[in-house]
C-alpha cells in the first residue's frame, strides 16, 4: 500500500481517533486534510502535526450541515483534487433510550454519524472514481454498529447499525472498481466522546449530558479505560493493507456478535417462499461475494 505523496481527508480529525488516523497516515508520507468541527481543537492538532514534519491543511466542518460541507468539498477537489485516502471519522455518542429519546436526539446523532458520512461519500467518491487513482475509504461506526447493548444505546446504535451498512453496500460498489472499502467498528478508546455535548445543539439536554452524574463517570471512566487511539488506527492501516473491510479491534466481543446472529439464524424456518425469486434474480444481477 504505497501512500507517500497522496491526499487523506479525515473528518472529526482533530482528536481520538481521527488524531490518530492523521497521525498514522502523516508517517506515511501523506498529505492531510483535517476536517472538525472545533477551531481550537483543529489549530492544535496541525501545529502537533507540522511539528512532526506532516504537510496538513485545515477546514473548519460540521459535517451535519450540507452547504458547509459542499464548500470544503469543492475546496479540497479544487486545491488537491480526489482525497486517495477518505475517512469518515466524525461521529457523537449521543446516547438515549428509543423509549424516551427525543426527536432532537435523533435529528442530531443521525444528522453527524449517519448523514455526515453519507455526505462525505457523495462529495468525494465520484471524483475518487473519476481519477482512477483507485484508492480508500475508511469508515468509522462501532462495536455497537454489530450488537446492541440495553440501556440508553439505542439512538447511537442505530446510527452505527447503520454506517455499517452503509460501508457493507459501498464496499460492494468500490470493490470492481479497485477502491478498496473498509469499517472501523471499536469497542472503547480512550478518547474525549463521552463529551460529546461539547458541541451540542443549544437546548439539547438528553444523551449523556442527561444522564446522572455517576452514570455519566462510569461511562467517562469505561471509555478512559479503553485502548489507545493510536493502537485502532494501526488495526485500521493493517486492514486496509490487507484488504480486509471489518475491523474488530475488541476480540473480546466474538461472542456477543456469535449469539446475535445464531438468534438470527434460528429466526429462519425455510426459505420464504415470496422472496425465493426476487433473491435468485439479485444473487444473478449483483453476483454478491462475501466479505473479508
Amino acid at each position: 500500500m504505497e501512500l507517500r505523496g497522496k491526499t487523506a481527508f479525515i473528518t472529526g480529525g482533530a482528536s481520538g481517533i481521527g488524531y490518530a488516523l492523521a497521525e498514522r497516515c502523516a508517517a506515511e508520507g501523506m498529505t492531510l486534510l483535517l476536517a472538525d468541527i472545533e477551531e481550537g481543537a483543529l489549530a492544535k492538532a496541525a501545529e502537533a502535526l507540522r511539528a512532526h514534519g506532516g504537510a496538513v491543511e485545515t477546514y473548519r466542518l460540521d459535517v451535519s450541515d450540507l452547504d458547509q460541507y459542499k464548500a470544503v468539498a469543492d475546496a479540497v477537489l479544487a486545491d488537491h483534487g480526489a482525497p486517495f485516502l477518505l475517512v469518515n471519522n466524525a461521529g457523537i455518542a449521543w446516547k438515549a433510550p428509543a423509549s424516551v429519546a427525543t426527536p432532537e436526539d435523533w435529528r442530531w446523532t443521525i444528522s453527524v454519524n449517519v448523514l455526515g458520512t453519507g455526505y462525505g461519500i457523495s462529495l468525494f467518491v465520484p471524483a475518487m472514481i473519476a481519477s482512477g487513482a483507485k484508492g480508500y475509504v475508511l469508515n468509522t461506526a462501532s462495536i455497537t454498529g454489530l450488537i446492541v447493548s440495553p440501556g440508553t444505546s439505542a439512538v447511537y446504535s442505530a446510527s452505527k447499525h447503520a454506517v455499517v451498512a452503509i460501508s457493507e453496500t459501498l464496499a460492494h460498489e468500490l470493490r470492481p472498481l479497485g477502491i478498496g472499502v473498509a469499517v472501523l467498528c471499536p469497542g472503547s478508546v480512550a478518547t474525549n466522546i463521552t463529551d460529546a455535548d461539547r458541541n451540542a445543539p443549544e437546548g439539547l439536554v438528553k444523551g449523556i449530558t442527561g444522564a446522572e452524574p455517576h452514570e455519566r463517570e462510569f461511562t467517562r471512566s469505561f471509555v478512559g479505560n479503553g485502548i489507545s487511539a493510536a493502537t485502532v488506527a494501526e488495526q485500521a492501516f493493517e486492514a486496509l493493507a490487507e484488504g480486509r473491510f471489518y475491523v474488530i479491534t475488541h476480540p473480546e466481543y466474538r461472542e456477543e456478535i456469535e449469539t446475535r446472529h445464531r438468534q438470527i439464524e434460528g429466526a429462519i424456518h425455510g426459505d420464504p417462499a415470496s422472496d425465493v425469486g426476487l433473491l435468485t434474480l439479485a444473487k444473478q444481477m449483483l453476483n454478491l461475494q462475501p466479505l473479508t
